[in-house]
């Protein structure tokens, strides 16, 4: 069965245009009218042309988006019904689609032939998103929609966390954070509320104060300028959330942080190659990993741990006063033009109307 759907799609780094997209609706699939989305630095990196160009010329045209929320409209998969609102897992490993592949020994998020909405794919910006049922995770009627859109940005900090056989030590008892912006934030929050890591034994380092404010009521801060890290004993893992510029900085005052065989996980992005102190790594017999995307697991988890109300609460910092209503091609254009002009710490979110509501 052939189903239509109605897509804003990005054709070229600042231009939108309307199509029409034909998805085989099969055993098994849901329809879902996406209702509200979510914006990815990755969203705004293809929208001001970030990318390199031959990237630009292989993934456009393509509708954007890969968090976000809908309604089910229609399913052939005993798990859900028409009206279930759920939370939309963008990455479809390569088992669930359509085509068929050699099993991968690799977990969902690193299948080679996994596809990613909104990277390649198209994404969450139409109208009928045709999805394998076991993509996508009910949301509870009791949850606030605002905090479930956060699932996906949540999750990226979360799997590597789930990860790690060990993230402290009975000798080596903290964890560490290099990294005062979300994706630092998300992965404290993540440690403290789903976790347990305890406030003084959960460190974050940055370098502005009134963006360290923000971690106060559930982890320890510090400033990355006045901090003797090579004095400093107890942490057994670092999680590295810099990024660009930051990153090589931050990377060696982990090295320099952690104790012998301690553990650091790199999560920040950065377009540069880094220097770093691998007389330190070896002499310490360091593990170093690296992290990208995340799995359905992780948002099975957060859902359930979305309902601790004080971790709603630490989300709220992320979550916008408003929403950009969209109707049209126009109104996504201002969406990103402003989220591009003024990058904080606040999402940017979407309500979309579609014109058959």
């Amino acid at each position: 069965m052939k189903i239509q759907s109605n897509a804003f799609r990005l054709t070229e780094p600042g231009q939108f245009e309307q199509a029409t997209l034909i998805h085989d609706y099969d055993d098994r699939d849901i329809i879902v009218k996406p209702t509200k989305a979510s914006v990815c630095h990755a969203d705004l990196r293809y929208y001001t042309g970030n990318r390199r160009p031959e990237a630009l010329a292989e993934k456009l045209p393509m509708a954007l988006f890969h968090e976000g929320i809908g309604i089910v409209e229609d399913s052939k998969h005993p798990d859900f019904i028409q009206g279930d609102k759920v939370v939309i897992v963008p990455n479809i490993p390569s088992y669930l689609r359509k085509q068929s592949f050699a099993p991968s020994s690799y977990q969902d998020n690193y299948d080679e032939h996994a596809l990613f909405m909104g990277s390649g794919f198209d994404g969450i910006c139409q109208d009928k998103l045709v999805v394998p049922g076991d993509n996508v995770v009910k949301v509870p009627d009791t949850l606030d929609e605002d905090v479930a859109l956060l699932a996906e940005l949540c999750s990226v900090s979360l799997f590597p966390i789930n990860q790690l056989e060990h993230i402290t030590t009975d000798n080596s008892p903290q964890v560490a954070i290099f990294g005062d912006g979300p994706v630092g934030y998300l992965a404290a929050t993540a440690l403290h509320y789903i976790y347990g890591i305890e406030q003084e034994q959960l460190l974050v380092f940055g370098a502005v104060e009134e963006k360290l404010a923000a971690f106060e009521s559930f982890a320890t801060t510090h400033l990355v300028f006045d901090y003797d890290f090579a004095q400093h004993r107890g942490v057994h893992t670092v999680f590295e959330c810099a990024g660009g510029k930051f990153s090589e900085s931050a990377i060696n005052q982990a090295i320099d942080l952690i104790d012998r065989q301690g553990h650091i996980v790199l999560m920040g992005v950065t377009e540069e190659r880094v220097g770093i102190n691998t007389r330190d790594v070896l002499e310490k017999g360091l593990t170093f990993s690296g992290s990208s995307r995340s799995t359905k697991r992780e948002f099975e988890q957060l859902i359930n741990a979305f309902s601790n109300k004080q971790y709603q609460k630490a989300l709220r910092q992320l979550i916008p006063d408003k929403y950009y209503h969209i109707y049209n091609t126009d109104d996504l254009k201002v969406a990103l033009d402003d989220t591009a002009a003024h990058k904080g710490w606040k999402k940017t979110y979407l309500q979309y109307h579609w014109q058959n509501e």
